[in-house]
């Protein structure tokens, strides 16, 4: 097996988007399009022709590159026909110019009792799926008894939807709603954001979601889609909208779309405890990926990361 290294500017991208396509673990993050959008570089680890890929989000600070985790995606990883093996040969294969790693890799890609990478260390993250291999009703009548109340508060509080808004109405709503609380998040980051959601949004792989009410807008959602996912990306409330259930309704309007699809729901950033609960109020299965950090920084550095 050869494994090579490849600059951005020399990924072959028909090649590439044809394997994330064909893939059974590919995700819509990891289509060119989406990397090229969201990461402030990109470069890969290929094996053989394009049989398997390892997308790596670089940036350099104070002199040292390192890997990241770019805003908004839920995660990438390893993408292909993988095997134990295969995946300690890429991972060992992350040049070392890449002195420090902080990344996502995508459920069920290894087995993390059997990674053998020097200096790495593997956290559990958690993710909710839930199943649309079904009619609406059935996934519905699924629902905890949270979010089934906080449906009958959206109606009675007259919240209406509004689709197919551009991809700007509802990330402009949520910069303005959750500035304070996402200070890490930057300008760049949102408008990286708008370039790959509008391109996704006019190849017809992304739906948009405004809830009003009284003309004023509450909530706001957005979720991208493949043959195989829907993800949810962004969306939020204001306080009214957290008041009249707004955003649950939003989310039932995104899960009564795509039902019966044959797809599955990525609720995704369900790490976190809040958006976590909100997400299990679906009834959703929980699945676990995994969080890389390598450190390869020379000491004392390394202790402060």
């Amino acid at each position: 097996m050869k494994i090579a290294y490849i600059r951005n500017e020399n990924i072959d991208r028909p090649k590439w988007d044809r394997c994330i396509k064909h893939s059974a673990n590919g995700l819509i993050y990891a289509y060119s399009f989406f990397l090229d959008a969201m990461a402030e570089n990109w470069d890969a680890l290929v094996l053989n022709d394009y049989e398997v890929l390892m997308p790596l989000a670089r940036k350099k600070k104070y002199g040292f590159h390192y890997l990241y985790q770019p805003f908004f995606i839920g995660s990438l990883g390893i993408f292909g026909n993988v095997s134990d093996g295969t995946v300690n040969q890429l991972l060992n294969a992350i040049p070392v110019q890449f002195k420090y790693a902080d990344i996502d890799f995508k459920e069920n890609i290894f087995n993390p009792d059997k990674v053998n990478l020097k200096n790495s260390k593997l956290t559990k993250r958690t993710n909710f799926l839930l199943d649309l291999n079904k009619n609406y009703d059935g996934i519905r009548k699924q629902y905890k008894r949270l979010a089934t109340r906080m449906l009958k508060k959206a109606a009675e509080n007259k919240i209406e939807i509004t689709n197919n808004c551009p991809p700007n109405d509802v990330i402009d709503f949520y910069k303005r709603n959750y500035k304070s609380e996402h200070k890490e998040i930057t300008s760049a980051d949102y408008q990286r954001l708008l370039s790959a959601t509008d391109t996704a949004f006019k190849n017809g792989q992304a739906a948009t979601y405004l809830a009003k009410k009284n003309e004023e807008i509450v909530a706001s959602y957005m979720v991208l889609k493949d043959e195989k996912f829907v993800y949810s990306v962004i969306g939020g409330s204001n306080q009214e909208g957290k008041d009249t259930g707004a955003f649950y309704l939003l989310t039932d309007a995104a899960i009564k779309d795509h039902a019966d699809t044959n797809r599955i729901f990525r609720f995704e950033g369900s790490d976190k405890k809040g958006i976590a609960f909100f997400n299990s109020q679906f009834n959703p299965v929980r699945m676990h990926y995994h969080h890389l950090k390598l450190n390869r920084l020379p000491w004392p550095l390394k202790l402060l990361k």
